[in-house]
């Protein structure tokens, strides 16, 4: 006896089972969505977001401190030149201190076109905000507490002190022998 195969009949139709899909009639509801994970979800984009943008600022920070000094340097390189000149040439003194005070006034330019100022010191009363007392000395002639001599010019960038100008102020002049109301050089009061 032969055994058949069992195969489909052709052109009979096989029944499909039905696929179950989300949403479908027959299958189970979704439930609704929970409004904390949603806000959750939020605030953790939002807190990526932030965090983004810390480390682009602070890259663009870096970049910025990096290059800031960019323009200065172009403006400081003809100095360099000048001084590279005079070191390479066999001139007499006079040459040589007019080259130096050429190459001088190159840099002042430049660092004043970025902000620097000299502060001026001399014959201005002291004032402990831009000068730095390094001596009281006598200074017939001039009022006691006005700047006399300035050992180191000071500067400004914009509204900063740099550097404090390093000065000697005029002391008030001694007391004269038998002056009414001075003992010492200090004043009594009547």
């Amino acid at each position: 006896m032969k055994k058949k195969k069992e195969e489909g009949v052709p052109g009979a139709q096989v029944p499909e089972t039905p696929a179950v899909t989300p949403g479908c009639a027959g299958s189970a509801p979704e439930p609704p969505p929970d409004p904390a994970a949603e806000w959750r979800e939020k605030y953790l984009r939002a807190l990526a977001e932030l965090d983004n943008y810390r480390k682009r600022v602070e890259r663009e920070r870096e970049i910025a401190r990096v290059y800031a000094t960019d323009a200065l340097l172009r403006d400081v390189l003809p100095v360099v030149d000048d001084l590279e000149t005079a070191l390479r040439i066999d001139a007499s003194p006079d040459a040589i201190r007019e080259g130096i005070a050429l190459a001088l006034r190159h840099l002042v330019n430049a660092l004043e076109a970025k902000g620097m100022k000299p502060i001026e010191a001399l014959g201005q009363p002291f004032d402990p905000r831009f000068h730095e007392a390094m001596g009281i000395v006598p200074a017939p002639g001039k009022a006691p507490g006005t700047v006399v001599t300035e050992l180191k010019r000071g500067y400004v960038f914009h509204d900063r002190v740099l550097r404090p100008a390093r000065v000697q102020i005029a002391m008030a002049p001694p007391p004269r022998a038998g002056e009414p109301g001075q003992a010492n050089g200090v004043t009594e009061e009547p």
